[in-house]
């Protein structure tokens, strides 16, 4: 047993590092990240150069959802509720109505192409339906460049919750194929209640979640990363007992989080994002595992023909009624039609398909597969190109955040703050000395053009400076922000010395 384990981690740490250090050079090829870690999986398999004979579906499927519960999890986390609440009608329509309509389009496709039963093609449809937020987003990897915002942040708030009601399709589709489940009463109150349950769990376990974390203070930093692991799986575990949708309520869980005040954020931030990259690469390499090449050979005319179907027909068809009535102009949709990427949650989705299926669901599984990678080939590689054709990718700076736990430093008896320098303030171009701050207040960082500035009394502020202060009681943090913004002369002058 020893053994096994000790080969078991040799292996998983070098196919590891092989993906993080020879990730680097892919972009070089213009090829997507997360498809580079499926073909070290690949290569690793059977059938490739590491000869490693794997074809547990049980085992993936299971490993897959922890992955995925860590993915949207931290998708939720660093989500932020101002940047989604402007397109939260556009986001949450395609993560749903969307999904529905690319599942019935590619559904008919597979029945008519394929000629399978229909249920068969409409499961096949569900399992392609949700788009991958790690794939997007890794597509958009030039710090120089940024696509639009609206474009942005519907496609992140898209790609981040439409793994739910994928989830359901997928479930309810499969118990149809199984002739486990039929349309009757009994299914349309699954249908219902299950996002319900899921709504209503995410928010109450982060309820809880909060509670605890204000009324235990623990003495290590280190443990508030592990407690909220520990809920992440609570909150997916009971909400899916419940027969609730545990994906929905864990992506709500980390949305609540990363948009609360909770202590050592930045740590949970850092850790689940790290968390979520392993998550990536260890899923990608165990679905590529699964991969026999030579069964894709056969089945390559059925996977090209569905995968270009989902790209140019069904994606788009979904994204224009979906986005009917909002203010997205046809190039806007164009992009989020094309960025419409499929990443490892579909692969998973399939893989949980062989598991109550078995043998009869290779095709299922292959052609999936096939189509999947053909879509993160062709659209991962060429999102940049598109949008700037588009006239929809613009320069930009690098905006990093605030090297500091403003979280902890809230929970002292000083004040903390930030203040955003505009044209119409009065400490544009004027020096630290010359704003009349409060004798409590000291500025720490200067942010500018994607720098940090450690200031004194001589430096001039100029406008789009942010600033991060800090003030020894914490009702001095409203005079602070007076003194960026109007300058208050009645306040107490603080002289070059006192701040240098």
């Amino acid at each position: 047993m020893e053994y096994i384990l000790n080969n078991a981690l040799l292996i998983g740490s070098i196919l590891l590092l092989i993906s993080v250090y020879f990730s680097k050079s892919s972009s070089r090829f213009g090829l997507p990240i997360l498809v580079f870690f499926l073909f070290v999986g690949i290569a690793a398999g059977s059938e490739g150069i590491g000869g490693i004979a794997y074809e547990n579906y049980e085992l993936t499927h299971s490993l897959s959802l922890l992955a995925i519960c860590l993915i949207i999890f931290s998708g939720g986390l660093l989500t932020k509720s101002q940047d989604i609440r402007p397109v939260l009608r556009s986001g949450i329509s395609l993560s749903s109505l969307g999904v529905v309509i690319t599942t019935a389009s590619i559904g008919i496709f597979c029945y008519y192409l394929f000629s399978v039963p229909i249920f068969e093609s409409l499961l096949i449809g569900a399992i392609l339906s949700s788009t991958d937020a790690a794939a997007v987003f890794t597509a958009f990897r030039d710090r120089n460049f940024q696509v639009s915002k609206n474009v942005r942040y519907t496609l992140e708030l898209e790609s981040g919750s439409n793994d739910p009601m994928a989830y359901l399709l997928v479930t309810v589709f499969l118990g149809f194929y199984q002739q486990k489940m039929s349309f009757n009463f009994d299914t349309l109150q699954f249908f219902v209640a299950n996002p319900i349950i899921g709504f209503c769990g995410g928010v109450a376990f982060f309820r809880l979640f909060k509670f605890l974390n204000d009324k235990v203070l623990l003495d290590f930093q280190g443990l508030y990363p592990a407690v909220a692991l520990g809920f992440v799986f609570l909150t997916y575990s009971t909400v899916t007992l419940f027969h609730g949708n545990g994906l929905l309520a864990v992506y709500l869980f980390g949305l609540n989080v990363g948009n609360s005040k909770i202590p050592h954020k930045n740590s949970l931030v850092s850790f689940f994002d790290g968390m979520s990259w392993l998550c990536q690469i260890g899923l990608f390499i165990m679905l590529g595992m699964l991969v026999f090449p030579s069964r894709l050979l056969s089945i390559a005319p059925a996977g090209f023909a569905l995968a270009l179907f989902s790209i140019f027909i069904a994606r788009p068809i979904a994204v224009h009624i979906s986005l009917a009535f909002s203010k997205f102009k046809m190039k806007e949709k164009a992009l989020i039609s094309w960025a419409g990427l499929k990443g490892a949650t579909p692969i998973v989705f399939a893989s949980l398909v062989a598991t109550h299926v078995g043998n009869e669901a290779n095709f299922i599984f292959d052609v999936v597969f096939f189509a999947v990678l053909v879509s993160a080939l062709m659209q991962g590689s060429t999102i940049n190109f598109v949008a700037k054709k588009l006239e929809l990718l613009f320069e930009c700076v690098h905006d990093p955040d605030f090297p500091v736990d403003m979280e902890v430093l809230a929970q002292t008896k000083s004040g903390i703050g930030e203040f955003q320098i505009k044209a119409e303030d009065f400490a544009v171009n004027k020096k630290i000395y010359e704003l009349g701050l409060p004798r409590g207040a000291r500025i720490i960082f200067v942010k500018r053009s994607g720098s940090f500035v450690i200031p004194d009394g001589q430096t001039s502020l100029k406008e789009h400076d942010k600033i991060l202060f800090v003030t020894q009681q914490k009702e001095e943090v409203e005079l602070t922000v007076n003194a960026f913004s109007l300058g208050l002369e009645e306040q107490a002058i603080i002289l070059p010395e006192d701040i240098a």
